[in-house]
């Protein structure tokens, strides 16, 4: 951009929006803050920085409105055995940092001229570099003394403290979107934004249509963050219509680190269910990518967390698509679990059922037992009826693994009895049980077989692992086995 380095430099050499007083009147060195300022903008729009004007304009295509030559969005879910891939979009998808050509029709409109090219005002006569050289050379007297008209009844009401907060606000027309992205501009509008309506006004007149660029870049998406907060529902939905007129738009500031916070702000704020659904639908193709993202993972989980069941009915439906893809990924399982919690109903049995039916698969993975085990401590009759009938004849290969035998002891703790009886027989059944007594995984579920059994089963059980009472003595990984009561003789 044309911006770069240049304008960098100039924010960090002039130290605008650094003092609680500049802009906004009654600063103890008024005129020298106003000068800055005025000299800021002079230097800014002789670069040709203004809004939406530092790249050039983007060829629309009829069929989209914002200009993004994007693959249509698809009706439904994508299929089941295909995951989504963002990757194979990546080509067709321009930088969040291109400008955004702005549509009337998404409901920001600039009615005053915020975001139309600005001639460059006069060029100022020449002015010392810094505030010390030109209190030494006189002070504002001298500085004012040579400025345009403009300047000096700027610098005057400054010190005179009648320039109130909009009209410096309004001495930023057309360099709103520049400020925002600097770390000092960005608080200063943050703070103005506290000021009343006509400053909140101002400032989305001036931000509106760079919502995307600046919710992912590290200083103004804390602008964004707090614009969202205190703007008027009319505001609100502008901002949602201008980020949803393309779904790709969303998801990939919901994968940006920075951008993720705001679209999880973004959600808090939302009030009408019209609002809720074109979020969702915009979220929607890339559920599966933003599940896996660390991220993404927190934007559905905000939705979850914010939404009714009925709204998050498509996240519901993509997790249990993909519930073995999701629930083997380290945020994924964490995300599934928040899905069972927060369905209801006919949504949450489907997501029980699809969990159910992988179980063995889910079982054995360093995540995916979190999974499993999470369903089995639901108690639903069915969900662990499947989960038993894939693991009989099994528990001692599972047992032996180390994901796997914490999913073998929670179910020995939650099973009914004759579920928990057909584990501690196919136990029994070892050749060799002395190797499952040793081993470093398979010894917890003995354990747990000695805990959770009772009466002639409890002591066929005791009555099996006593011929190898010296082993349990001296083996490292028997001792939590010999140190049972009911072991000792």
């Amino acid at each position: 951009m044309k911006l770069d380095r240049e304008m960098e430099m100039l924010l960090n050499e002039i130290p605008l929006l650094h003092h609680g007083g500049l802009l906004g009147g009654g600063g103890g060195d008024a005129d020298a803050e106003a000068d800055d300022l005025s000299y800021l903008i002079h230097e800014l729009a002789a670069m040709g920085v203004v809004d939406g004007d530092d790249e050039p304009p983007v060829a629309r295509d009829a069929a989209d409105g914002l200009g993004f030559a994007y693959p249509k969005k698809r009706e439904g879910l994508v299929a089941a055995s295909e995951p989504f891939p963002m990757a194979g979009h990546c080509a067709h998808m321009p930088s969040l940092f291109d400008p955004f050509p702005f549509d009337a029709a998404a409901g920001v409109v600039a009615a005053d001229g915020w975001d139309v090219r600005c001639s460059p005002p006069p060029t100022p006569a020449p002015r010392a570099r810094c505030k010390s050289a030109r209190r030494k050379n006189g002070g504002c007297a001298t500085a004012t003394a040579t400025a345009s008209p403009t300047k000096k009844c700027g610098a005057a009401a400054a010190a005179a403290g009648a320039k109130s907060h909009g009209e410096s606000l309004a001495g930023l027309r057309g360099f709103m979107y520049h400020v925002a992205r600097d770390q000092h501009g960005c608080r200063f509008l943050q703070q103005r934004l506290d000021d009343g309506k006509r400053e909140v006004d101002l400032i989305f007149a001036g931000v509106a249509r760079h919502a995307a660029q600046l919710m992912v870049d590290p200083f103004g998406n804390y602008l964004m963050q707090k614009l969202l907060a205190v703007c008027d529902a009319g505001q609100r939905m502008a901002l949602v219509l201008t980020l949803t007129a393309d779904p790709f738009v969303l998801v990939r500031i919901s994968l940006n680190v920075h951008g993720t916070r705001a679209v999880q702000k973004l959600i808090e704020s939302l009030r009408t269910r019209e609002e809720i659904r074109l979020v969702i639908d915009a979220l929607r193709p890339g559920f599966l990518e933003l599940i896996k993202d660390p991220n993404g993972n927190h934007v559905v989980q905000k939705c979850l967390q914010s939404f009714e069941a009925d709204d998050n009915k498509p996240i519901f439906d993509a997790a249990a698509i993909h519930c073995l893809d999701i629930g083997m990924q380290c945020h994924g399982c964490c995300v599934l679990q928040r899905c069972i919690a927060r369905s209801r109903g006919e949504h949450r049995e489907k997501l029980v059922a699809a969990i159910a039916c992988n179980g063995f698969e889910l079982a054995q993975d360093a995540y995916g037992n979190y999974v499993v085990q999470y369903v089995i401590d639901l108690k639903i009759p069915n969900a662990n009826a499947s989960i038993a009938q894939q693991f009989e004849g099994k528990y001692i290969h599972l047992s032996m693994q180390k994901f796997s035998s914490n999913v073998v002891e929670k179910c020995l703790k939650v099973f009914k009895e004759a579920d928990k009886a057909k584990i501690i027989l196919e136990l029994l059944a070892m050749p060799h049980l002395e190797q499952l007594l040793q081993h470093p995984y398979a010894n917890y579920v003995m354990y747990s077989a000695l805990q959770n059994s009772k009466g002639s089963l409890h002591s066929a059980l005791t009555n099996a692992i006593r011929p190898h009472v010296e082993l349990l003595r001296t083996s490292p990984y028997c001792k939590r086995i010999y140190s049972r009561a009911l072991l000792k003789k």
